[in-house]
């Protein structure tokens, strides 16, 4: 199976735009390139890693400029590059590997959760306790390899990266671990709150604007382009035994209208700070 990376969407992205523009059928560009069209549609479905030599002659068969063919194919040599997956990087699923990728070359994310903290946002006693949480599909964690792979992970917050946040309230009241925990916690994220360009934002039980679909865990993130390639927006959804990542336009634009909504309803950034305060006093 190809691992996808943020080199191979950014350039799957671009082929497939380019064969819509042109309408080429997969046979016709099979024909260019000296191949069978089902390698084109294998490249085009990402079962198969392109060459810079076939990334070249699609680009130039789709009419492609140079500039955007020097850019695909300089994607292209970074696809042989294989993502280091080992030791504590290797805490993480599958599924998950491809959103790590995301957030190592975003420059905005953005993140709702309805019930456990954003890991990005995870205190190291946090990460702990949700490490010996039971699995149902018995997986087992090495809870100090998983901390080591958390704090890899959120070294993302001190790149220039916006990262904005919507917390329910229900977030700040489900204890994991204990009430000392729970107590740094909150205190972390009051503290992290203040970097200028981390922002939290708190969705309370009582907000006087209800909207639907508060319940919902998802992540925005958006990826910039090298160049002129089309940047990446990918909607991230976190489900029972897997993940979903979307990157339809209609799809992306549908929760970006409910990020708003959302957003509207939750408490402005200093005053989401001040009733997290008051939440960590209960846990004293």
């Amino acid at each position: 199976m190809t691992t996808k990376t943020v080199p191979l969407l950014m350039l799957n992205n671009e082929l497939n735009r380019l064969k819509q523009k042109s309408g080429i059928k997969d046979d016709e560009a099979g024909a260019y390139l000296g191949c069978a069209g089902t390698k084109i549609n294998r490249i085009l479905n990402m079962t198969s890693k392109p060459s810079v030599g076939d990334v070249r002659m699609m680009g130039e068969v789709y009419g492609a400029g140079p500039d955007l063919i020097a850019v695909m194919t300089d994607l292209a040599r970074k696809l042989g590059k294989r993502g280091d997956w080992t030791g504590y990087k290797a805490v993480y699923r599958e599924s998950a590997r491809m959103l790590i990728d995301l957030e190592a070359h975003c420059d905005r994310i953005r993140q709702m959760r309805a019930e456990i903290l954003p890991g990005l946002l995870q205190t190291e006693d946090y990460v702990r306790a949700i490490s010996r949480m039971p699995s149902p599909f018995g997986y087992t964690f090495n809870e100090d390899e998983t901390v080591k792979a958390r704090k890899e992970r959120q070294t993302v917050l001190d790149r220039d990266v916006m990262a904005t946040f919507i917390l329910s309230e229900s977030v700040l009241r489900r204890v994991h671990g204990d009430h000392t925990v729970m107590h740094e916690q909150l205190h972390h994220l009051i503290t992290i709150g203040e970097r200028p360009n981390v922002q939290i934002q708190v969705l309370p039980f009582t907000s006087g604007t209800q909207t639907s679909f508060g319940w919902l865990s998802f992540a925005l993130i958006h990826v910039p382009s090298p160049g002129i390639a089309a940047p990446l927006n990918f909607v991230h959804l976190e489900q029972y035994d897997d993940a979903r990542y979307i990157d339809a336009p209609d799809l992306v634009e549908g929760y970006e209208r409910l990020w708003g909504t959302l957003q509207a309803a939750a408490l402005g950034p200093v005053e989401s700070r001040v009733f997290i305060g008051k939440v960590a006093e209960e846990y004293k």
